[in-house]
């Protein structure tokens, strides 16, 4: 370590109390390199590829004498990148400015993952992206069925694929089947009022033609149940769009009137509340 820090002191960060007496006032570090200082990645850049960016420091001295210390958090953007090795479209990908120049560097999002070390690519991501795509070259059968690059992501799914493939589509069906269950109670299908199914009909005159009924769902018993199913998940229009401003017209859900304590706001960054089960308003 050389002698004299506080001449090094554009770039040395939290240094002591008596170093920091030398710097001039309002005297601002400059921003040192991620790679440079040496400590493993952040946890957040392993779910995203930064590229060369990640958490920095900043250290300023103020009028008074006084230092503080600023964290800078990289500037990421959310896109989607078609890959042809993975066969799939990754979405909402968080990726810095730096990992999008050193994919153009590198001639495209495949080679930057395959072709990039793991000490420049920095990210846990980008690693398994990296043995699925290794996976696939050995494996192009199952490359072409088309599944998610993360049906394969853990090494025991790709010792035996068809068993990951049946969990994959057994959880894909059981999604629609609890998302079906879910929405029942919001189904576009709507039936009469109980006033209003059996309304006033009127006697058919002697000797006119009588219309024939289409009975369309009598034609195989498939069909009977499956119209008789559908009939289950509909409901009254008055059920499915009630009025809250009318008494007891009110419905339980992500709507108005759903319930809870009154002339409270809710706060998103508040860790008590779960924002996403209440209402935006």
């Amino acid at each position: 370590m050389p002698k004299n820090l506080h001449l090094f002191g554009a770039y040395l960060q939290g240094l002591s109390r008596k170093l920091q007496l030398k710097w001039r006032r309002t005297q601002l570090t400059r921003i040192v390199p991620p790679k440079a200082y040496g400590r493993p990645p952040s946890a957040s850049s392993q779910m995203s590829l930064w590229g060369d960016d990640d958490y920095t420091y900043r250290q300023r001295k103020l009028w008074n004498g006084k230092g503080e210390r600023h964290r800078i958090t990289p500037f990421t953007n959310k896109k989607d990148f078609h890959s042809d090795a993975l066969n799939s479209t990754i979405y909402n990908l968080k990726v810095t400015a730096s990992a999008m120049y050193n994919m153009d560097d590198a001639g495209g999002f495949d080679n930057y993952i395959l072709r990039t070390p793991p000490q420049e690519l920095r990210s846990a991501t980008g690693e398994k992206m990296r043995e699925v795509m290794y996976f696939y070259m050995k494996n192009p059968e199952v490359k072409a069925w088309g599944l998610p690059w993360k049906v394969f992501l853990r090494k025991r799914n790709r010792k035996d694929p068809a068993f990951a493939r049946y969990v994959h589509e057994a959880n894909k069906e059981a999604s629609g089947v609890s998302l079906v269950k879910q929405h029942a109670r919001f189904s576009p299908y709507y039936l009469p009022a109980q006033g209003f199914m059996h309304p006033a009909r009127q006697e058919f005159m002697e000797g006119s033609v009588q219309p024939s009924l289409n009975l369309w769902w009598r034609d195989s018993p498939s069909l009977t149940a499956a119209f008789r199913r559908r009939l289950g998940e509909a409901k009254s229009f008055e059920a499915a769009h009630a009025d809250h401003r009318e008494p007891m017209g009110f419905r339980y859900g992500q709507t108005m009137g759903g319930g809870g304590k009154g002339n409270t706001a809710v706060h998103r960054r508040e860790k008590t509340h779960r924002y996403r089960f209440l209402r935006p308003f």
